[in-house]
């Protein structure tokens, strides 16, 4: 009687050459599209920051330059030191825990800050105290050419020191991603807590991601109604001009899910929450309810101290209903492309 045969073999080269190039590590700098998606979206923030520089200028003009037509120094914003940074740190920390980040990522980003905020500086005109505006382009030509000089080494001087401010943060939170985030959730052992909570996420990507950008974008709007000041106005900005379409993409890809055409009634959790948690972020931002009534005959006094503004209340009913258009149009839209497409490969395969 002959043995079986062994079915082991002795070890090829090529059997590590998986393992190798899956923990090859790429290039210093290099680009890719995670580093465009970043720069994007970092680019979108600064554009808003940018556009409304006004409304965060640092000024502490006494009331006797109220008349001054030109910028005594470079024009000092609260955005410099809180919002801008904090999406910059965030960004960093993103790509530096993924594999495909590489150090031209933070160098780049980094640029970014002082390039807007000089251009802001550079056409920001102060006409009084607590008016700051961009200056027609006409008027700003023939500014810059008596000013000119003055205003660029103004300009290039705070640029430098936010260059180097910024340069710090998103280096170091490019290394705490790269070295400490992506040791925890992107290679940790699979026995690990970590391994097991990786193991979850990987097992359902979209998902995770899809509620994540959820809570990352309620999560600013939060902050921004918490903030109030220039941060509220930045708030308004989110509610007209970026969370819908967030709400319209994120609830599409939701709904793309293979999970979401065998069970839709439990993925419509998601457009669902969507439409839910934005309610009390928008009383909070808006405001329906406040001891100042701007217009009398739109507010009514309430059982407590102060007045419920109906025109308020309007606008958070408005946002309510627009981020429940743009969640479920998302959503039912991917889902019927998705069901008819189902629909017709399982026609052919009958055929």
């Amino acid at each position: 009687m002959t043995s079986a045969p062994l079915t082991s073999r002795s070890p090829r080269p090529s059997d590590s050459h998986g393992d190798g190039a899956r923990r090859a590590v790429l290039p210093l700098f290099t680009w890719n599209r995670a580093h465009g998606i970043g720069i994007a979206a970092l680019g979108v923030l600064l554009i808003l920051l940018v556009w409304a520089s006004g409304l965060f200028v640092i000024d502490s003009t006494p009331a006797s330059e109220s008349t001054r037509t030109v910028l005594p120094g470079f024009a000092w914003q609260t955005s410099m030191i809180g919002l801008w940074p904090m999406g910059l740190g965030l960004a960093n920390l993103v790509l530096g825990s993924i594999r495909s980040g590489s150090l031209s990522f933070p160098l780049a980003s980094a640029l970014l800050g002082p390039i807007g905020f000089g251009w802001s500086n550079l056409r920001l005109m102060p006409g009084g105290r607590t008016d700051w505006r961009y200056l027609p382009f006409a008027d700003w030509l023939a500014l810059m050419r008596t000013e000119g000089l003055r205003l660029v080494a103004t300009t290039l001087e705070g640029c430098l020191m936010l260059l180097a401010v910024y340069a710090a943060i998103a280096f170091i939170c490019f290394a705490i991603g790269r070295y400490g985030l992506r040791e925890l959730f992107v290679d940790p052992p699979q026995a690990s807590a970590s391994g097991r909570l990786l193991a979850w996420v990987r097992r359902d990507a979209v998902r995770f991601g899809c509620w994540l950008t959820v809570a990352l974008t309620y999560g600013a709007l939060l902050y921004c109604a918490i903030a109030g000041g220039g941060a509220a106005m930045v708030g308004a900005l989110l509610i007209n001009f970026v969370i819908p379409p967030v709400l319209l993409v994120v609830c599409g890809a939701y709904a793309s899910r293979e999970e979401s055409l065998t069970h839709p009634w439990r993925a419509l959790l998601l457009p669902l929450a969507c439409t839910l948690v934005a309610i009390p972020l928008l009383v909070a931002l808006i405001h329906p309810f406040d001891d100042v009534c701007t217009l009398a005959i739109m507010c009514e006094p309430a059982a407590v101290e102060g007045s419920f503004d109906w025109s308020a209340l309007s606008d958070v009913w408005h946002f309510t209903v627009v981020f429940a258009v743009f969640s479920f149009l998302g959503f039912g839209a991917v889902w019927v492309v998705r069901r008819i497409a189902a629909a017709v490969r399982a026609h052919r395969n009958r055929l």
